[in-house]
């Protein structure tokens, strides 16, 4: 299974801040925070089209979110919206800055195959169980 190494960035998006005040718990919220931007270049190497599901890892931990394809980023960069599933491969740690280290994290990404986007209770029971 093809693999590409990348580098996250994360922040709000439009849809996002929408969603926001229709509440975090409605699916449009989490349609918005569940996904991965890729470069169209790197899509292109896992052999991905839109909506494709990938694992994403890091050192901190992974997740399986939706792809897209995006024009805006060169290859090796990757754009992961603020949320409960970025949380799962952001670390906690913030050097005393009171924000964790949302910007320039190493991943590891690849096609999820029949691997699905845990939904917002699976990943809260998964939570609970770490606790």
């Amino acid at each position: 299974m093809p693999n590409i190494k990348v580098t996250l960035i994360s922040g709000r998006t439009s849809q996002q801040g929408v969603a926001l005040e229709v509440g975090k718990t409605s699916d449009q919220y989490c349609e918005s925070v569940s996904f991965i931007e890729l470069s169209s270049e790197d899509a292109d190497v896992l052999g991905i089209q839109d909506g494709a599901t990938v694992a994403v890892s890091t050192v901190h931990g992974s997740v399986v979110v939706r792809a897209k394809k995006s024009t805006g980023l060169d290859k090796g960069l990757a754009f992961f919206p603020y949320g409960l599933w970025a949380n799962q491969i952001f670390g906690t740690g913030t050097g005393g800055t009171g924000m964790p280290q949302y910007k320039g994290v190493g991943a590891d990404i690849e096609p999820a195959g029949s691997g699905a986007v845990p939904s917002l209770a699976e990943l809260l029971d998964g939570l609970r169980g770490s606790a």
